[in-house]
């Protein structure tokens, strides 16, 4: 499957509280009706925005068999993309897409209820490389050098995927090579990350290695539909 994440902003004349509201009671269900393609819909509304980032609303997780299915037959008709963008001009201030391959490097969390925050917390980390690398040679790194390493030092983690970004779809926003989303039962959960001290160090280290730049956003997950 294609995974697209989009990055959110509200309109300027709305609250941030508002915004989710709409998102969560008036869109998510209409696009449900509306995209008969689309497998799998996750919206996570941002509650924390890292230092230095731009301040986002929303992260938005659309999956597709293809990417031809969300380009070429996202609407169920003329009259349901009407009432989508329609829907949009409502809420939505702007947005970044993106086109990702994902990877589930672990997963032990049960089948969430649909169109229900879920439990714990979530982090969505945006990632670009070092400035010496390519492409390749990061998403390389993260996936064969750089999961084991989080796999092995983070224990708590309920669930880790790894989104590699095949192409920007918007003209706008940052080059970002890869988002990450880490899992973990509760708040309290996170002060204690790494297993110990030292393997703190070593993932950091290698954090050096080949991300530039990364920051995490928390975020509130609402799953509205699995395949």
């Amino acid at each position: 499957m294609i995974k697209l994440i989009f990055l959110c902003r509200r309109r300027s004349d709305i609250s941030h509280d508002r915004y989710a509201d709409l998102l969560l009671r008036g869109h998510a269900p209409l696009a449900l009706r509306h995209h008969p393609t689309m497998r799998k819909y996750v919206v996570n509304i941002v509650e924390r925005t890292p230092p230095g980032e731009e301040e986002l609303d929303s992260i938005g997780e659309l999956s597709f068999t293809t990417l031809a299915d969300f380009h070429d037959r996202l609407y169920d008709s003329p009259s349901g993309r009407a009432v989508i963008e329609a829907d949009v001009r409502g809420f939505m201030g702007g947005a970044h897409a993106y086109a990702t391959t994902e990877y589930v490097q672990k997963d032990r969390l049960p089948r969430p209820r649909l169109a229900t925050a879920s439990g714990g917390v979530k982090l969505v980390c945006p990632l670009i490389r070092r400035a010496d690398m390519t492409h390749d040679a990061f998403v390389e790194h993260w996936l064969n050098d750089h999961v084991p390493l989080a796999l092995r030092h983070h224990p708590l983690l309920t669930k880790y995927v790894t989104n590699v970004v095949d192409q920007r779809l918007s003209s706008t926003g940052e080059a970002w090579d890869g988002f990450a989303e880490l899992h973990l039962a509760s708040a309290e959960d996170f002060p204690r990350l790494f297993d110990s001290a030292e393997g703190e160090r070593i993932v950091r280290e290698d954090i050096a290695r080949f991300i530039g730049r990364t920051g995490a956003y928390w975020v509130r997950e609402y799953v509205q539909k699995l395949p």
